[in-house]
């Protein structure tokens, strides 16, 4: 598995059953377009510390980050294309 980018960090055995699951490689988070990226409230899962879900774009994909903060860094939770709900959220939040 590719190591992470300056700044981000992931379990090796999640990022390998996100890659198996959903296609997408934590490495990819290093294209994710923070700047423009929505952050969608709630959560589906219960856990003691803070995650934090964002919409947006990876290249012309748009997809979903979930991550949370560990000394420092963003560490990568899940990493997936968008369902086409969640894409539609994203182009009407945006005005495209």
């Amino acid at each position: 598995m590719p190591k992470p980018p300056p700044g981000f960090e992931w379990d090796e055995a999640k990022a390998a059953a996100n890659w198996r699951k959903h296609g997408v490689s934590f490495a990819a988070v290093d294209d994710f377009d923070f700047s423009t990226a929505l952050e969608l409230e709630g959560s589906d899962h219960e856990t003691e510390e803070d995650r934090t879900t964002l919409l947006g774009k990876l290249g012309r994909e748009t997809c979903v980050l979930v991550f949370t903060r560990r000394a420092g860094r963003l560490r990568v939770i899940s990493l997936r294309r968008a369902a086409a709900k969640e894409r539609r959220l994203y182009i009407e939040a945006k005005g495209y």
